[in-house]
């Protein structure tokens, strides 16, 4: 990896050890999808963050032996990303080589540090987020910090490139390595779309029956058209936002021209059978709720910052404030195109929101049980980020902040907390008046 003299990261052809097959003879080189080269493009050397906190403390050497046994059979995690100029494209391949395990896990001394746990781990990611992985070996590293902190005993953050893969499919990954804390030799359940109802209800015997699967048919179509609707009102928001379309002012936009190059993390964790509560008393989704509890956040922060600035209440009623939800485009689009449409939309959006499932049940690491996962990601060209993640009975929201744009980003995760203790209240304080 190098640097132009307008500091951007240029892939060059490097010396490489290919790894041997079976049959001793040399593995082939596979091509990166588009989406995953444009993480290699200026101002998008992304970096996905998984933060894990644990029960207990962690055995190195047990770590090193559960990766190099399950992760390294991925061929995405044991081969170097190259520039391969050959043909003249300049396509970058994925070629395997042998991976030295020790130096991807990185262990700190902290033995008697001087400070407090919780600020050390945040300032560490926070230092984490000024570096870029080490272009010559496989774009992933460990970080592993025995220290206790309030949220747990030990944390972990796994830091990925972006390159490697979208951060749903990382994040599904990663839980592989894991097993159900009830039952080491079973793999962690994710959630499922509920079945569908036995077709027998579907029976047509009667004349009841038959105007029931008459009036469904016309709500699936009614739903249809909705559906059209919003997907056509949808392009056009796009296209607008791609030509002209921006966010207003606010104190979460990014000044034209700043960079930090420094992002601040920080995780509030809630209950998710709260949110299954009010979900179901408001008829609402997970996500739905998720959106509403963000919203509440952001308008906390916003009013608290500009009345503490003396300056007048900003007006939530003429502020365009939206977040981007990524998608993968892979069947359409190449490397240009993605970078393009990704720049347009972002520079004229607010922040980036994603929601990841977890598993359902408390999991565990070569027998070291998990207290929360935390993923998020840095390098984004947007000062905010928002991330939401399930796992068990809880729900960890994420905020990655970047310095100068959120000067006080823990009073924005108090901010999500108390957004989500108001709602939940507020509904169960509906449900009291509903029954007396």
């Amino acid at each position: 990896m190098e640097y132009s003299g307008d500091n951007k990261m240029v892939l060059k052809p490097i010396r490489i050890s290919k790894k041997l097959d079976e049959n001793g003879g040399e593995e082939e080189a596979i091509l990166l999808s588009p989406p995953s080269q444009m993480f290699h493009e200026p101002n998008y050397n992304v970096c996905i963050v998984a933060i894990m906190g644990w029960k207990v403390p962690i055995e190195v050497d047990a770590i090193k032996a559960e990766i190099k046994h399950k992760m390294l059979k991925h061929p995405r995690f044991s081969s170097l990303q190259v520039m391969d100029e050959s043909d003249g494209s300049r396509e970058i391949r994925l070629v395997p080589t042998a991976v030295n395990i020790d130096d991807h896990v990185i262990v700190p001394q902290i033995a008697g540090i001087n400070m407090d746990t919780d600020k050390f781990v945040e300032d560490y990611l926070s230092n984490l987020s000024t570096t870029t992985i080490d272009m010559s070996k496989p774009l992933w590293d460990l970080h592993i910090l025995n220290v206790k902190t309030s949220d747990a005993e030990a944390t972990s953050i796994f830091r990925f490139h972006h390159s490697l893969g979208d951060g749903v499919s990382l994040i599904s990954l990663l839980l592989s390595l894991f097993r159900t804390s009830s039952d080491p030799t079973s793999l962690p359940t994710l959630p499922v779309s509920s079945s569908s109802k036995d077709k027998s209800n579907l029976s047509i015997n009667n004349r009841e029956n038959i105007w029931s699967l008459i009036w469904k048919y016309l709500v699936k179509l009614w739903l249809l058209i909705k559906l059209l609707f919003n997907t056509v009102v949808d392009i056009l928001l796009l296209t607008a936002t791609m030509l002209f379309l921006k966010d207003s002012q606010s104190p979460f936009t990014v000044a034209q021209g700043f960079k930090s190059n420094r992002h601040r993390f920080i995780y509030r964790t809630v209950s998710l059978n709260d949110i299954k509560f009010v979900k179901n008393a408001t008829n609402a989704t997970v996500n739905d709720f998720i959106l509403g509890i963000t919203q509440a956040a952001l308008s906390r922060y916003i009013h608290r910052r500009y009345e503490v600035e003396g300056k007048r209440k900003f007006s939530l009623e003429r502020m365009r404030c939206r977040a981007t939800v990524l998608m993968n485009l892979r069947p359409a689009l190449g490397v240009q195109g993605a970078t393009t449409l990704s720049e347009r939309i972002l520079s004229r959006t607010t922040l980036i929101f994603s929601n990841v499932i977890g598993p359902l049940e408390e999991v565990s690491w070569s027998g070291h049980p998990l207290t929360f996962v935390a993923p998020t990601c840095y390098g984004h060209p947007t000062g905010l980020m928002v991330h939401a993640c399930s796992y068990a009975e809880k729900l960890t929201f994420v905020i990655a902040a970047e310095e100068g744009t959120i000067p006080d980003p823990n009073q924005l995760g108090d901010d999500f907390v108390d957004s989500f203790m108001l709602i939940v209240e507020a509904a169960l304080s509906n449900k009291i008046e509903n029954q007396s």
